[in-house]
């Protein structure tokens, strides 16, 4: 019996299982054969569509960044609530993420880090960039909240972002490490009290365990 073709992939779902590939396992111990069974193309087709190793893992990093940080940047972006909510929902959505049974646990950046599974010196320096624009994005809405007077006038915006981005590593290890949903609701709540806000017009109010709301 002739054999039938091979199944063809598209570019873009073969690229999401290679990211997957590598987010589970980092650089270091994912092999080309490992790729070529993640996203179902033959090896030729595989360098023919991302060229090297090295290669594939700069797209999958990229895809990554695109994919998951694009809509949870956005709610930084758009700075349409007060910044404890802002931020309430940006570190939630880290939460919900890292949590997600869909996806390896953890943050792939986060990972990547954490493992110096990077492959080469090329890798580092893009993880360190798209950390960077972590942190600007961070910075940006507090510049915002400062403008809009929640925040001190006087506050050190680097300090305060360096804090936050703190919470979002922190929050990806801790769901790495086996953290339940609760867990991370209460790290969330204890972290964004520790932040300067200008007055008092909103508090943290206790509803079930590990979970508060904002309000006026």
């Amino acid at each position: 019996m002739a054999r039938g073709r091979p199944r063809k992939v598209s570019t873009k779902d073969a690229l999401h299982s290679v990211m997957i590939a590598f987010w589970q396992n980092g650089y270091s111990a994912t092999s080309m054969n490992d790729l070529v069974e993640a996203s179902g193309m033959a090896k030729p087709g595989l360098y023919a569509a991302f060229g090297d190793k090295e290669t594939i893992f700069e797209k999958a990093l990229l895809h990554y960044f695109e994919t998951y940080g694009g809509p949870v940047f956005a709610r930084l972006h758009a700075a349409k609530k007060h910044v404890l909510e802002d931020l309430r929902d940006f570190l939630g959505a880290v939460a919900e993420l890292t949590l997600d049974r869909n996806t390896p646990s953890g943050c792939f950046l986060v990972n990547a880090l954490v493992d110096c599974t990077y492959g080469a010196q090329r890798h580092r320096e893009l993880v360190d960039g798209l950390k960077n624009s972590r942190f600007t994005a961070i910075k940006e809405r507090l510049f915002k909240a400062v403008a809009a007077g929640e925040m001190p006038a006087d506050m050190d915006v680097d300090h305060v972002a360096t804090f936050v981005d703190g919470q979002f590593s922190a929050i990806a290890l801790l769901g790495r490490g086996g953290s339940t949903e609760t867990d991370l609701a209460t790290f969330i709540d204890t972290g964004l009290r520790a932040l300067p806000v200008c007055g008092s017009p909103r508090v943290f109010e206790e509803t079930e365990p590990g979970e508060t709301i904002l309000r006026q």
